[in-house]
């Protein structure tokens, strides 16, 4: 997912409206991939299954979200947000007029219930604003029907964001049930574009336009269609047949097996993301070795990963910080110089350094024995079906081997890996990162104890009261110097420690078909991140998207 953008202010001149009234012609259903075994019919937006389907973004709208690309809040449910000066509360303002899509008023009724929901019940808080014992949350309070105020339980400059992340249902059909985190919500009653559900089978769902939305005129489209496919080699086919409108998925050299077989319409697009690494539990052996683990790093030819296991399309991260180029204006000199080695391909040290840390072969099979005579086995989990990654996991477990380590692919489903993450119930895995306005967002969640993002569900066993406590500093000062000062702290910290193997930065896997439909963003016209996944963003893709 590489992030460089030339030039993009002057391609960001869109149609006026009027001009967009005049040319955007309503109607048509797009269709787009999901990889998953079968569709559940849940659309409950605080269940994990909820990734899969339209419950977030398309059903339920957040109320604003941080365009990465632009790097500004865009705003959605709520029209602003304003922190006290002492940053012990923020207050949202929503948008006039607010209706769900049974017609019902929408308001700050709404918000306070669903948080008082996570308040009561930790399946309901996924975002971890108010359970456990160092919540960010103390109170929630309406202070008429369109602002709410939140008391934080400490300064903090970035929790806007995360509060919005909190998805709001309507109180006249929740208040109703009794188990929340049970509640398959099979007809919802959503805020965003796409609420109206047609037709679900387990083989693809079909919802369409909210009759009450908010934003006039909007969508275009009358619906979307998600169709369930095993993994990226059927999506690929779909797309070369013309099934799919959009996609988000690895094709292996999408110039050749998408792009050519209709050039004028079908076009990919992939700027960078976060890392991509492997995590590494660091309370099992032989992973809580930091030696093992300097091994592991020095084990891998990342250049090759990148070249064969994503076509190119990746691209390596320059240092072993955990944060790329995306972050590049972050990068400490002196911390890089320290710790680069440790991201160069050199087996020969990285046999060295188990040969001295007590790794060796004593039965000689070929394969290193711990240094407490048991075997130095590794699992390393991926998701099936995802065939880029699990072609990358593929060729780290043959690096590993070349240098004696015993390693092995094991293939599970997103659900059991992110589950198996969260309990530590693993040796290893492979796992994206989160990405924001600033290298905060990426470190919270991999090294902090009460981190908030999908990072921290890869639960490695290595933090620090320090850490936590610079990670608690970075969004209580607005001084650029002392944040540059801690990340630089950030960026040791990891680097020493190697609780994740950095393995590179993952594009933004985009495919899209100009043949039925316009208005999508490009690299000319880069005004969101086109990562299907991400809940606002798809909700900005699908209101610009119109029938040819």
């Amino acid at each position: 997912m590489n992030r460089i953008f030339l030039g993009f202010l002057s391609s960001l001149i869109l149609l006026s409206p009027a001009a967009q009234a005049e040319e955007r012609k309503k109607g048509g259903t797009v269709t787009g991939p999901v990889i998953a075994n079968t569709l559940i019919e849940n659309f409950n937006p605080f269940t994990q299954q909820a990734g899969a389907n339209p419950s977030r973004g398309f059903i339920y709208e957040p109320m604003l979200f941080h365009n990465t690309l632009q790097n500004k809040v865009e705003y959605r449910l709520a029209e602003s947000h304003k922190y006290s000066d002492d940053l012990k509360t923020v207050t949202f303002t929503l948008r006039e007029g607010l209706k769900w899509s049974d017609g019902e008023p929408l308001t700050t009724a709404d918000v306070v219930f669903s948080h008082e929901m996570a308040k009561k019940d930790a399946k309901i808080d996924v975002v971890s604003l108010w359970q456990g014992d160092k919540p960010k949350l103390t109170a929630v309070e309406a202070i008429d029907d369109r602002t709410v105020k939140f008391t934080l339980a400490a300064p903090d400059s970035s929790v806007h964001g995360v509060i919005a992340a909190h998805y709001i249902v309507p109180k006249h059909i929740w208040s109703k049930e009794e188990n929340h985190a049970e509640f398959r919500n099979k007809k919802p009653v959503g805020s965003g574009p796409l609420t109206e559900i047609k037709n679900f089978k387990p083989q693809q769902v079909i919802v369409c336009r909210n009759p009450n939305y908010w934003e006039a005129g909007k969508p275009n489209v009358d619906c979307l269609k998600l169709k369930q496919f095993k993994g990226n080699d059927q999506v690929q086919v779909a797309l070369i047949r013309g099934e799919i409108d959009w996609g988000s998925n690895f094709i292996p050299d999408v110039e050749k097996t998408f792009v050519a077989k209709d050039e004028e319409n079908n076009h990919f697009w992939y700027p960078a993301g976060p890392t991509v690494g492997i995590f590494l539990n660091t309370k099992r052996k032989p992973m809580d070795n930091l030696a093992f683990r300097q091994a592991f790093s020095m084990a891998l030819n990342r250049p090759e990963i990148v070249d064969l296991a994503t076509y190119g399309y990746a691209s390596e991260n320059p240092h072993i910080t955990g944060i790329g180029n995306f972050y590049a204006k972050w990068y400490d000199d002196e911390v890089n110089a320290k710790y680069d080695y440790l991201n160069k391909y050199s087996p020969e040290k990285a046999k060295a350094l188990l040969d001295e840390a007590g790794y060796k072969d004593i039965d000689g099979d070929g394969k290193r024995e711990n240094p407490d005579g048991s075997k130095a086995k590794i699992q390393i989990m991926v998701v099936n079906g995802w065939t880029d990654w699990m072609q990358t996991v593929q060729m780290v477990t043959e690096y590993l081997q070349e240098v004696g380590i015993d390693a092995q692919i094991r293939t599970m489903e997103i659900g059991q890996k992110i589950d198996k993450f969260k309990g530590a119930d693993y040796d290893a895995g492979i796992l994206w990162t989160d990405i924001g306005a600033t290298p905060h967002t990426f470190y919270q969640n991999v090294l902090h104890t009460k981190g908030i993002g999908v990072s921290l569900q890869a639960n490695h066993g290595i933090h620090s009261e320090e850490m936590d406590s610079l990670l608690d500093e970075f969004i209580q000062t607005a001084d650029l110097d002392r944040q540059k000062e801690i990340s630089a702290k950030l960026q040791a910290f990891f680097a020493e420690n190697l609780m994740m193997i950095p393995v590179f930065s993952n594009p933004e896997w985009y495919q899209y078909s100009t043949k039925r439909f316009g208005g999508w963003p490009t690299a000319e016209n880069p005004f969101v991140n086109p990562r299907f996944y991400d809940d606002g963003s798809r909700v900005l893709m699908i209101n610009n998207l119109y029938q040819k």
